[in-house]
């Protein structure tokens, strides 16, 4: 009898659970900012109701193409759904491959499979930095790949805050006392608009380096407590962090900056951020919610298995919740 390689063993929902827990953790700035493990669900629906979401940020997004929203009516009651989009991207194992696996014993092949589910999980947790990234503009607009090229993959959660300050921070004349004051405004507006207990004030490059070169050159820092750190710059109990968080364009290879180097982007996080994970389209998942499940396919031209790791990741921003402000 021919000697088979069998991997649909190591591709069970269980069999993925382990070899996740066995790879390393994987770090992403506005994940793990933002959308940390205490604001993941798993959502047991293909679909994510508007009432759902409106309950947190009280009020509809709106989709615009490439994310079709399904009304179901029942009697009198109308439930809009939101359907997002899932990330599926693959590998390839070549027949020689398959052969070479033929020399490992169990947990060898177990060892192997666990290097393919890390390179599809680090592709999926890019993408979904980036679409997180994007929702702190209130919007997601995003490619989505279709047999006919690219479209896009948007949802509106609805206008952010924005503060103008009165004087540009970079300006020869800007004081450390004037930002600070723009700093207590901004804080101000989120508190206005329910949040502002816990913020986070991220700076793009170019404005970290101007706030830092004030710190450093003008006489005032000795009647302000300012100091620079390698968290950021601290003035008078406020904290201004560089964030340099980058996502990638997948359809022209363009690189966009998460928050644009001229600009503030304050969050408040304890706003109820939500990172959902929608149920999955596979059956070999069980149609059930997880953050990431791969499974093999078997392909004959060219001969072998692709491993296709998928995700359904929804992030819901909170408008209100993030002022934007244009500094320098």
């Amino acid at each position: 009898m021919p000697f088979e390689i069998d991997l649909r063993k190591y591709f069970t929902p269980k069999a993925v659970a382990e070899s996740l827990q066995q790879l390393p953790l994987l770090t992403s700035p506005v994940l793990d900012r933002i959308y940390p493990e205490s604001k993941r669900r798993q959502h047991p629906l293909p679909v994510l109701g508007i009432d759902v979401i409106s309950k947190v940020i009280k009020n509809v997004p709106v989709v615009r193409r490439g994310s079709p929203a399904v009304s179901i009516n029942t009697g009198e009651r109308q439930i809009t759904y939101l359907e997002p989009q899932p990330v599926e991207v693959s590998t390839f194992i070549g027949g020689v491959e398959l052969n070479n696996l033929k020399l490992l014993d169990d947990k060898g092949i177990e060892q192997y499979v666990a290097g393919k589910i890390d390179d599809l999980r680090q592709s999926i947790r890019k993408t979904t930095e980036a679409i997180a990234g994007q929702s702190l503009a209130g919007s997601i607009s995003y490619p989505m790949k279709t047999s006919g090229g690219y479209d896009i993959y948007s949802v509106d959660f609805g206008a952010t805050l924005e503060f103008v300050p009165t004087k540009l921070w970079n300006a020869a004349d800007k004081t450390l006392g004037e930002i600070l004051k723009d700093i207590i405004e901004i804080n101000k507006l989120l508190n206005q608009n329910g949040y502002g207990s816990d913020i986070a004030y991220l700076v793009g490059s170019d404005v970290f380096v101007a706030v830092a070169n004030k710190v450093i050159t003008l006489s005032d820092r000795g009647t302000i407590n300012a100091q620079i750190t390698e968290k950021g710059i601290t003035i008078a109990g406020f904290t201004i962090e560089l964030f340099a968080g980058v996502y990638e364009n997948p359809s022209d290879g363009t690189i966009s900056n998460v928050i644009p180097s001229n600009k503030l982007c304050a969050v408040a996080l304890d706003a109820p951020f939500s990172l959902y994970y929608c149920a999955l389209d596979d059956i070999d998942a069980g149609l059930l919610p997880m953050p990431f499940y791969a499974s093999p396919e078997r392909k004959k031209n060219p001969s072998g298995i692709e491993v296709v790791g998928k995700s359904k990741p929804l992030p819901v921003s909170i408008p209100k919740g993030i002022c934007w402000s244009q500094v320098i």
